[in-house]
């Protein structure tokens, strides 16, 4: 069965509208360069902010701007009092360091939950903020009554941004987890042993029905766009048909990532009050 992130988005939005009214805050994005594909993600991040009554300002500077322009734009929104989470949208041009530019962030305004000292808070199981959407798979699998207490989990993709973080939350809540990656030596063995597999890879269609057991949950936070400009997940719709839960690509776990990035701007609000 597939499932969308819809109904869950719009309950994220009433919510976070609400404390929005009682708590200004403001976002600010820095978008360096031209890149069409990040930029259908920025807009949609404008449209929820202006659903949500949250201003999103979004700063752009052009692709040959230097490592010091970038870092310095950083550090002007780090001292504006109105600005209470700033993100950095990638892809970003090969001359600039993202992880410099990333810890060039106040950590107290760091919304994507990335820097060193909020990683460190989410291995110490310390509140804070998480990574988007490592949040969203969470969500996506509370909201459709699964158990991670004593699941085994594969996780395929060991990014900064997914893997890695999505497998601290997972075994907080006390799954195995295993995270596999490119030198996986046998990666079908790994996900046919899941009770629930995330896909977090950027390689369209690369869980088949053979690499799936029957019944066993998948969450694809795969986003891939084909010569033909459709959007693919990283799983195929065949192993998705034999899964009891299947997340949908589009519409499932995108759609909830945008609310949990404003969910995490609540949450810098809410602990720099």
């Amino acid at each position: 069965m597939l499932v969308y992130g819809k109904e869950l988005r719009e309950q994220m939005k009433a919510r976070i509208k609400a404390q929005a009214e009682m708590l200004p805050m403001q976002m600010a994005i820095l978008k360096i360069g031209d890149d069409k594909a990040s930029q259908s993600y920025v807009n949609s991040l404008v449209n929820f902010g202006r659903d949500t009554g949250i201003p999103v300002e979004v700063i752009r500077l052009d692709e040959q701007c230097t490592q010091a322009e970038a870092c310095r734009v950083i550090q002007e929104l780090n001292s504006n009092p109105d600005i209470t989470g700033i993100m950095i949208q990638k892809p970003l041009p090969p001359h600039i360091d993202d992880n410099r530019l990333m810890h060039t962030i106040d950590y107290n305004k760091d919304v994507e939950g990335l820097h060193y000292y909020n990683l460190g808070k989410l291995l110490t199981k310390a509140p804070g903020v998480r990574p988007s959407t490592p949040k969203a798979v969470m969500s996506m699998l509370a909201a459709n009554g699964v158990e991670i207490s004593g699941k085994k989990v594969t996780i395929v993709g060991r990014s900064i941004i997914v893997g890695h973080p999505l497998a601290a939350m997972m075994t907080a809540q006390d799954a195995t987890v295993t995270l596999c990656h490119t030198r996986t030596r046998d990666l079908a063995a790994e996900t046919r042993a899941a009770d629930i597999i995330v896909a977090a890879v950027g390689q369209a269609n690369l869980i088949t029905a053979e690499m799936v057991s029957a019944g066993c949950v998948i969450m694809d936070a795969g986003i891939n766009v084909d010569d033909s400009g459709a959007i693919l997940g990283d799983v195929h719709p065949e192993a998705k048909g034999k899964a009891s839960i299947a997340s949908a690509v589009p519409g499932g776990i995108g759609m909830i990532t945008v609310g949990e990035l404003f969910d995490n701007l609540l949450t810098l609000k809410l602990q720099n009050v």
